[in-house]
């Protein structure tokens, strides 16, 4: 039997306030970290394809500490920051996001330009964030309907992602919210306001504890957006230290990047440097962490108030003054793009302004590398003036095409009455030449009025009177010159789109080749890309577009104008000059001129545009593939639809036997504006249909395509 003196005995019950005064320190709140601390202590960077990899690190990015700080401060209601893209916007937002689901659960939406952004982003950056950092998923909810596209449960918190259209933003109040690649976003939506006076409608009921982030590259004209939110807050500037001089400044990437601007991208690539703004100190590219750094050195992690002024001993003249939106502008020269890769990308930029005078690649460099609004440089000129124009007339006649034209295109515009025609020249550089401009109101029996909306038949004059016309060459006047590809306007009123398609079809049985037809519209999206890939008109009896169809082109015109307004306002012959022939008439220019860009939009101020409109689609003609494209010279041109430089014996177009491609099955060469004759005729139904041209020939198309016969 078991001596009951050797059980050892029970410990008497401990008091209640012993135990919760042991206990007192777990139940004692802990004070989060702010942003920048936390993303110090807990975030992970994996970046296996290339890139640093490993714990955040403010040295790397230290311009990313201040705005972080700003998202930790309770009396700060928003933060909104511009910059270049790849320049840490996100990372700021998503080291909040962490902060918050970590340490403060709060009710978080986040806001995408697109439903797909707003999927790929969640995809790409917001699931791998919670994979990779334990406290962030020990946190998430069980359960599928827990973790999806749309919405996150975490404990204490929902974080809700969302696209910019109305609905999006009803019955969900919520206090936190970051709205990514504003620019991006309607400026407008669905008629209820901005992302961010949406948002601020579902913060109503925290008023005094809501946030907002608003990230963004700058891309809308006239200072809106991002840049507004920037004007309307704090709107810091950062500064960092001259390794030479020891000074202060701000860096400016238009103002303070230097490179060779008249050689190759290579040469700016290899010359760059900053120049210090107090004493012209030449920076080389390798002291730039060194001068992020030392914007460590200053108040508020280097980023000073408009009023603010810094000295070489890091003092700064200007008090501080707190606000409730704080707003930083990051410059291209901070972001993680090297200065030389910076200057290479603006030197190519330069370069195709030079050639082609387009806008469009200068303003992605300056919103996307800069981390800047671009200001047109047609915004500050002045409308151009047709007296100016006119005095430019030279001495050759329309009708003809003088030296220095390599190829010919032609646009139509369509009106209730008549058709509106333009034929224009093009050489190497993009000079031009409009060697004809005329319109239709007659069909070619000289008596019935032509209505292109009501009559589809109308519209097979065109194959006569312009798709096969033919100009004798001021060069060589035993030669001329066919057309390489007419654009034909689809838009305007009821009918006209329809009627384009039966016109192509009908073109297409005469033997026209498909390629000789451009169809366009014009585009109304002016962030638009110049000339995107073009969609199919037709669709097959099971569905799907039909490939060997017609082909629609939507140019965005409003960036198109603006190339033709920079062509007009260039003063001596050389890439993208124009050429006036002695008879071009004023009212010609009045169109040309008819319109006026305002806030980045062209406007018309006067009725009449059609030649305007005219030579925006002459150029979709000739850039339009397989064509131009984005090559400046014509060395592409077939030699069947080039014009002469000289006077030869033996004229490409003299004979099919001559050519070497079967991308045209020549006609005798015909003069003075005649043309190769496709006559239409009516059928016993009455419907007007297109014989084939006793001319017409077989061919595999090509370097043009690979179906369809030659006129």
């Amino acid at each position: 039997m078991r001596d009951l003196r050797q059980i050892q005995q029970i410990r008497p019950f401990r008091k209640a306030r012993t135990i919760l005064s042991e206990a007192a320190h777990l139940l004692r709140p802990v004070k989060p970290l702010s942003v920048p601390k936390w993303a110090e202590r807990y975030r992970k960077l994996k970046n296996p394809k290339g890139g640093y990899s490993g714990p955040w690190r403010h040295d790397i990015a230290p311009h990313l500490i201040e705005p972080m700080n700003a998202l930790s401060d309770p009396s700060v209601s928003l933060v909104g920051l511009q910059g270049p893209a790849q320049s840490g916007k996100s990372d700021i937002g998503l080291n909040w996001w962490g902060a918050t689901i970590h340490q403060q659960p709060t009710d978080f939406m986040i806001c995408q330009p697109d439903k797909a952004m707003m999927q790929d982003f969640v995809v790409r950056r917001l699931e791998p964030l919670i994979d990779q950092h334990r406290v962030l998923k020990e946190k998430m909810l069980p359960g599928g309907s827990s973790d999806n596209i749309f919405l996150k449960r975490f404990r204490g918190m929902l974080s809700t992602h969302i696209w910019p259209v109305g609905a999006q933003f009803r019955a969900r109040p919520v206090p936190w919210g970051w709205l990514d690649d504003y620019d991006d976003f309607p400026e407008d939506i669905d008629g209820q306001g901005s992302a961010l006076s949406l948002l601020e409608g579902r913060q109503t009921t925290f008023e005094g504890a809501e946030k907002t982030y608003v990230s963004s590259s700058p891309s809308r004209d006239g200072g809106g957006g991002i840049e507004a939110i920037c004007e309307a807050g704090s709107n810091e500037r950062f500064y960092w230290r001259c390794p030479q001089c020891n000074e202060y400044f701000s860096p400016e990437f238009d103002k303070h990047l230097r490179f060779d601007t008249k050689g190759s991208a290579d040469d700016a690539e290899r010359t760059a440097h900053l120049t210090c703004p107090h004493n012209g100190c030449i920076i080389d590219p390798v002291h730039k962490r060194q001068m992020l750094l030392s914007a460590l050195d200053l108040p508020h992690n280097g980023w000073l108030q408009p009023h603010q002024k810094p000295f070489d001993d890091s003092r700064v003249e200007g008090d501080w003054i707190s606000v409730r939106w704080r707003t930083f502008r990051v410059d291209g020269l901070m972001g993680f793009t090297s200065w030389p890769k910076l200057a290479r990308a603006w030197r190519l930029a330069q370069i195709t302004l030079e050639m082609r005078q387009d806008e469009s690649e200068l303003r992605a460099f300056w919103n996307v590398k800069g981390g800047k609004n671009y200001r047109s440089m047609l915004t500050a000129e002045k409308p151009v003036d047709i007296n100016v124009l006119m005095a430019r007339r030279e001495s050759w006649q329309m009708q003809t095409v003088p030296a220095g034209v390599r190829v010919l295109t032609a646009a139509v515009d369509i009106q209730a009455n008549r058709f509106e025609v333009m034929v224009v020249g093009w050489g190497d550089g993009l000079e031009c030449w409009p060697i004809d401009r005329f319109d239709i109101h007659l069909l070619e029996d000289r008596s019935t009025l032509v209505e292109p909306a009501r009559y589809p038949e109308h519209w097979l004059t065109l194959i006569n009177q312009v798709v096969m016309r033919r100009y004798p060459s001021a060069v060589d006047p035993s030669q001329s010159v066919p057309i390489l590809t007419t654009a034909i306007d689809t838009g305007g009123e009821d009918g006209v789109k329809d009627n384009a398609v039966k016109f192509w079809h009908a073109a297409r049985l005469a033997g026209v080749h498909a390629h000789r037809i451009t169809l366009v519209k014009g585009g109304s999206n002016p962030k638009g890309k110049l000339l995107p890939a073009p969609s199919f008109l037709d669709v097959k009896s099971r569905g799907g577009p039909e490939k060997a169809g017609p082909r629609l082109w939507v140019p965005n015109v409003n960036a198109m104008k603006s190339i033709v307004d920079a062509r007009l306002r260039r003063e001596k012959p050389g890439p993208g000059y124009i050429h006036w022939p002695a008879n071009w008439r004023e009212e010609w220019f009045d169109e040309l001129t008819a319109e006026e860009l305002r806030r980045g939009k062209w406007i018309k101020i006067r009725s009449r545009n059609e030649t305007l409109d005219l030579m925006v689609y002459n150029y979709t003609a000739l850039m339009r593939a397989p064509f131009a494209g984005t090559r400046a010279n014509m060395g592409w041109v077939p030699a069947a639809f080039r014009a002469p430089i000289e006077v030869t014996d033996n004229p490409p177009n003299a004979s099919a036997a001559a050519l070497k491609l079967e991308d045209y099955q020549s006609m005798p060469a015909k003069a003075n504006g005649e043309r190769e004759q496709v006559n239409p005729e009516p059928s016993a139904t009455g419907e007007s249909v297109v014989r084939e041209s006793r001319h017409t020939q077989a061919g595999s198309g090509g370097w043009i395509g690979t179906t369809g016969q030659w006129l």
